[in-house]
């Protein structure tokens, strides 16, 4: 899910910034250039977490900037299919629940959400038989059915980077007070 990952990337030094410290600059730039951004192989970058080495810079007759190779660590995001993750169920729609889930947003589609029919009423999913009731703030634990391929350019669309499909049918899964309360209950 979170991975720690080494990138490597050319950053440079306006000249406005000469003499400043080099290390400082790379994270900044680096930061506007990799934040919420999906890079093939390493996921959803969600932090900068060190610049690890900087070499020499290069000047080119060009540019008045100063280019140099960072190599940093980047926290990033990427789920894959069949993880258990735990998230928050952020609202409730027609179909089922859209469910928070690190940086991005999962959904639960009606039928996946237990072994029952499920109706929605007043912004709340409801089972028939087992009562179990799913609002917005309630924490679940799901399995993730599907991931969508990576579209750079649905930001500008306002639609999230990745899409995750998500199932709470297995035993274990569900709302997480609902399983604690029974267990503790139980002893």
């Amino acid at each position: 899910m979170y991975y720690l990952v080494t990138l490597t990337d050319i950053a440079f030094v306006p000249p406005d910034k000469i003499g400043e410290d080099p290390k400082k600059i790379a994270e900044e730039y680096l930061r506007s250039k990799y934040l919420g951004k999906f890079v093939s192989g390493a996921g959803l970058i969600v932090d900068i977490v060190n610049i690890e080495d900087i070499s020499l810079g290069k000047i080119f007759i060009s540019s008045p900037a100063v280019y140099f190779k960072a190599k940093f660590k980047a926290l990033s995001f990427l789920p894959k299919v069949q993880e258990i993750i735990e998230g928050e169920i952020d609202k409730i729609v027609t179909h089922g629940a859209i469910v928070r889930v690190g940086p991005v947003d999962g959904f639960i589609h009606i039928s996946q959400l237990g072994d029952d029919v499920f109706i929605q009423r007043g912004g709340v999913l409801q089972g028939r038989k087992t009562k179990i009731t799913y609002r917005p703030g309630d924490r679940i634990r799901a399995r993730i059915t599907a991931v969508s391929k990576p579209d750079p350019t649905a930001p500008k669309r306002g639609e999230p980077i990745i899409r995750i499909a998500l199932s709470c049918r297995q035993p274990g899964l569900g709302k997480i007070e609902e399983k604690e309360g029974e267990e503790s209950a139980k002893t």
